[in-house]
């Protein structure tokens, strides 16, 4: 149980209060833990402002330490009639996702919105005092308030792509369980959509490690589906994609073509003869000769995608990996206010070159609905597809691997620094995907080398999946501020594969460490890496608290991690990764009114019961843009 710290006139009044934790971020979470103890019982006091107390500034701290504490006067005189909210939320808790000096949550009775922005928080009674005839008043029926979600990593551009292909996940997301199930799967899309002999089918969430027959889908599995139909099948691990003998003649890939650098053309045994299966960089020669859609179709899609996160309690999303025509669609939809989330962007760039092309694009200013954040770098494959690059080899290697198989590098050490000191020129954020120990360091060794040279203000570095860091990483990650982002969904999902097949007990239990980085302090975020895996909060909460696999096996007991502090990696420490700390991921006021119901309070629930907890309605700035229908 967490020890919920009552909302009272003093923690009215530090709730209306902003301290700057790093250059560019709001007021980041100290590291103190909940402790055991009565829910909050709110003691007499007045309620917040509508206004924005000033703050004094407070200097930058080291991730790990709590801002100065001040104790700013408490309010002294009630909203006019003039500024009335125009909605109350009260009778629930209100999970602020802010602590007391103890570290220790703040929970408020009430919180009142005016015109997208949190104008108080705190007791119910004092708050319903400022409302007027034309306040909407929400009872919350014992039901919590939170911020909105923030996905720390993610492909919206994908999702809405996939929305239009064919789903080939085991399940419990999917129905394929073997090489047969899925041909099935494909066929029946095929005559589904009566598509012509010619036009592409394009499947995702295919998953070697989960099929009856343990082994990678090659192109006579795929001809066996249709030799009139060029077809590819993209791995779950997003490193790996399949294609049949029609794609392979559409893309010109024979014995001869020579693997593209940092990718793999798999080959037949025993021969030169492509085997249908396209790794890494390689991939991306079949995602850049499928047909795109319209612009029009590709934005109805996208606001359908962005309709499945807020049903799911999102407010803020990412799209890695988009194209520079998709950053020019997502202005026009902001434009047009069609966004249903707002939306930070993220170009992967595979080489100097890449990064150059961007030099004189605005980063890092919201523009209505979507931010250019920064850049990504990829810099190895997925643990899934084994294509990860580990300091120490794969306890059993993928087929035709030899023992000793430690997965490859997708850029080299020299190029990699080349960007970053690019992207320090130009004051960009830079995320990198690194499932490997090996990839990792590359990253890290890349920045320590950079920053020798140069000096870069807050420059806030990511690390994404960061499944298999090491205890000294994680070090060299505190003195970087470098903040890691953990899938912990792959814990469900495949981590008694990792512990049975391609790691071993002692690496499966250290996956997505989060303790560890709790420890030291570091700000880290949960990240849904979607469409790999379903858009689902409350699966990636209840993973990194509970580390319970698909057989209900607890993997790394160790790496538990309190659950607000799981919350933090949804909330506030989402809004500081994305340098927006100062205007969400916490409900307090002067805040964007991001805002999602949950049926359940997630502080005093068993931990068992974290992953059925359910979004009953999604705010955004103020406005309901999902609510739940109630049930029958």
């Amino acid at each position: 149980m967490h020890r919920l710290v009552p909302i009272t006139a003093i923690t009215v009044a530090l709730l209306c209060c902003s301290y700057s934790y790093h250059s560019g971020s709001g007021p980041q979470p100290g590291r103190g833990r909940p402790t055991a103890g009565k829910p909050a019982r709110p003691s007499k006091g007045k309620p917040a402002r509508p206004t924005t107390a000033a703050a004094s500034p407070s200097k930058p701290t080291t991730p790990g330490t709590r801002p100065p504490t001040r104790t700013p006067q408490p309010p002294t005189r009630s909203a006019e009639p003039a500024t009335a909210p125009d909605r109350i939320f009260f009778g629930g808790p209100v999970i602020t996702m802010r602590v007391d000096g103890a570290g220790n949550p703040i929970v408020a009775e009430a919180l009142a919105v005016r015109r997208g922005e949190i104008v108080a928080v705190g007791e119910r009674a004092e708050i319903l005092k400022i409302a007027d005839a034309d306040t909407e008043q929400i009872d919350l029926a014992g039901k919590a308030l939170l911020p909105g979600f923030i996905d720390g990593h993610g492909h919206l551009g994908a999702v809405a792509l996939r929305s239009e292909q064919v789903q080939l996940a085991p399940p419990p997301t999917g129905t394929v369980r073997s090489i047969a199930d899925l041909q099935r799967v494909l066929r029946a899309d095929i005559k589904r959509r009566k598509l012509a002999g010619g036009q592409w089918v394009v499947g995702w969430n295919y998953d070697d490690s989960r099929l009856r027959e343990a082994r990678q889908l090659v192109r006579d599995d795929l001809d066996a589906v249709s030799t009139t139909h060029p077809i590819v099948v993209h791995h779950a691990s997003g490193a790996v994609a399949i294609v049949n003998t029609p794609a392979l003649r559409l893309l010109g890939i024979i014995a001869d073509t020579p693997d593209p650098p940092g990718g793999q053309i798999g080959r037949r045994p025993r021969s030169r003869e492509p085997s249908g299966v396209l790794a890494d960089s390689a991939v991306f020669l079949v995602t850049r000769a499928l047909p795109r859609p319209s612009d029009d179709e590709l934005a109805t899609r996208l606001v359908q995608a962005e309709r499945q996160y807020v049903r799911r309690g999102f407010t803020t999303v990412q799209d890695a990996a988009a194209g520079p025509d998709d950053l020019d669609l997502y202005r026009r939809l902001a434009r047009a206010n069609k966004h249903e989330v707002d939306v930070v962007v993220y170009p992967v760039v595979t080489s100097v070159a890449d990064a150059e092309r961007l030099v004189g694009q605005r980063f890092g200013a919201w523009e209505r609905s979507v931010k250019l954040g920064g850049i990504e770098l990829v810099l190895d494959g997925g643990l899934q597809s084994r294509s990860a690059w580990l300091g120490t080899p794969y306890a059993t290697p993928p087929p035709g691997k030899p023992r000793g198989w430690r997965g490859t590098a997708v850029m080299a050490a020299p190029e990699v620094e080349q960007i970053l000191e690019l992207a320090v020129e130009q004051g960009w954020q830079v995320l990198a995907h690194a499932d490997g120990d090996a990839a990792a360091d590359q990253y890290l060794d890349a920045w320590e080398r950079v920053l020798e040279r140069r000096r870069a203000a807050d420059r806030r570095p990511v690390l994404l999946r960061t499944q298999t860091l090491r205890e000294d990483q994680l070090d060299r990650m505190r003195e970087l501020q470098m903040m890691p982002s953990f899938a912990s969904a792959h814990l469900f999902y495949w981590g008694d594969w990792y512990r049975d097949v391609a790691l071993g007990p002692a690496r499966a239990a250290r996956l997505d460490p989060a303790a560890s980085a709790l420890a030291r302090g570091l700000l880290f975020t949960l990240q849904t890496d979607a469409p790999a895996l379903p858009a689902d909060p409350m699966l990636l909460l209840a993973s990194a608290v509970g580390r319970t696999t698909r057989s209900n096996k607890v993997l790394g007991p160790t790496q538990r991690i309190p659950v607000f502090d799981g919350l933090r990696g949804l909330t506030s420490n989402g809004a500081h990764q994305v340098f927006d700390g100062e205007r969400r991921g916490e409900l307090a006021v002067g805040r964007v009114a991001d805002l999602v119901i949950l049926d359940r309070n997630p502080l005093s629930v068993r931990t068992d019961e974290l992953r059925s907890l359910r979004p009953l309605a999604t705010y955004r700035k103020g406005v309901p843009v999902y609510q739940a229908r109630p049930p029958r």
